[in-house]
């Protein structure tokens, strides 16, 4: 597949992520295979194997890079043996990395609201997003978000679907205390709306297309949508760890971003590929896996190397704190600089290593 958008080098043209939505999470095995025979993987025989514990989110953007570099050998090319571990919630996946049971993982927007909190580190960005809507049924007579006061809307806590709502009721004059959040994990409320339960939805891709699908296109109506929010907004997806983890463990969060740049990179040049090993290991068919890579803005390591070099990167998470800020997500006694909690020295130190140019 070709590559889907262009990615402007300015914070004028935000791009945007698919966070996750509440649920528990489930354990998979996911060694690391042949070792590749790159320089590499000569250098990974002087340093001590070890073994991590990687939060992944069951669709492209979320695993699809790691699938990549497990497959094609370069977390045994750093000498790491990886075992993944699904999550839908990002609030769910930091409470498991501040137990210690996870070391790194994927974040969608949502979840980056601890990040400024100090409850995890950003090390990368993966890719931005453009698929959070909020959406009603087409004959329940909503037809504005002013409608939607005293009802009740699902949203994940949390998470991206908790953001574009909040978002979406201050763009249209309105507070939250206007409707009824009800918190609830994304199979219960799609399940939820899809059986009239509750009057409206908070929710992201593929779920977005799952009801469409189930319901009828011409049955469900969407009042707002993350891309009403361009270009002021910005919806980041990124590869976090906890300072603790990162303090003990420099060299492994750079072995493992060498390897992760690698599988992403491979996923950047062959997207349909990637899209049918994603399908094949988290159970679904191919066209529903394949919703996600269609709205969601993709990166190649170059394009993250001038992002990361030039200053853009950063001023986009400053942008995404000032969302959640704005949304009244974040207390302002968080308000502090994005450095305090981006950390793109390993990212570059990796990059250099590998020879992204």
């Amino acid at each position: 597949m070709k590559k889907l958008l262009s990615v402007a080098l300015t914070l004028g043209l935000a791009l945007s992520l698919f966070a996750g939505c509440g649920s528990a999470p489930s354990q998979a095995s996911a060694p690391a295979s042949t070792p590749g025979t790159s320089s590499t993987a000569s250098e990974a025989e002087s340093v001590e194997r070890a073994r991590i514990t990687i939060a992944y989110h069951p669709h492209i953007t979320g695993a699809g890079g790691l699938l990549n570099a497990i497959d094609n050998g370069y977390f045994e090319e750093e000498n790491l043996e990886v075992e993944l571990v699904q999550f839908t919630s990002g609030a769910t996946e930091l409470a498991a990395m501040a137990s210690g049971e996870i070391d790194l993982g994927y974040l969608g927007v949502g979840a980056h609201v601890f990040a400024p909190q100090g409850q995890c580190v950003i090390l990368a960005l993966d890719s931005t997003d453009v698929s959070g809507e909020i959406m009603v049924p087409a004959a329940g007579g909503i037809e504005t978000m002013q409608d939607l006061k005293g009802k009740n809307v699902a949203i994940s806590a949390g998470t991206t679907s908790e953001l574009v709502l909040s978002m979406g009721l201050k763009l249209n004059g309105m507070e939250k205390s206007d409707v009824n959040m009800i918190n609830m994990d994304a199979s219960g409320k799609v399940t939820a709306f899809m059986t009239n339960q509750i009057d409206a939805i908070s929710i992201e891709s593929p779920y977005t297309d799952q009801i469409r699908k189930d319901m009828g296109e011409e049955n469900v109506r969407t009042l707002c949508s993350s891309a009403d929010f361009l270009p002021d907004a910005v919806f980041t997806n990124s590869w976090v760890t906890t300072q603790s983890f990162l303090e003990k463990n420099e060299d492994v969060v750079v072995r493992f971003l060498r390897a992760w740049l690698k599988g992403t990179q491979d996923r950047y040049d062959d997207m349909e590929g990637t899209v049918a090993k994603v399908a094949e290991y988290i159970s679904t068919d191919y066209d529903t896996a394949h919703l996600v890579a269609e709205k969601t803005n993709w990166l190649s390591t170059s394009e993250m190397k001038q992002l990361a070099e030039d200053g853009t990167m950063l001023k986009w998470y400053d942008t995404v704190k000032d969302m959640f800020l704005d949304a009244g997500l974040l207390d302002a006694s968080y308000d502090v600089p994005a450095e305090n909690y981006v950390k793109l020295d390993y990212l570059l130190q990796a990059m250099k290593d590998v020879g992204v140019e």
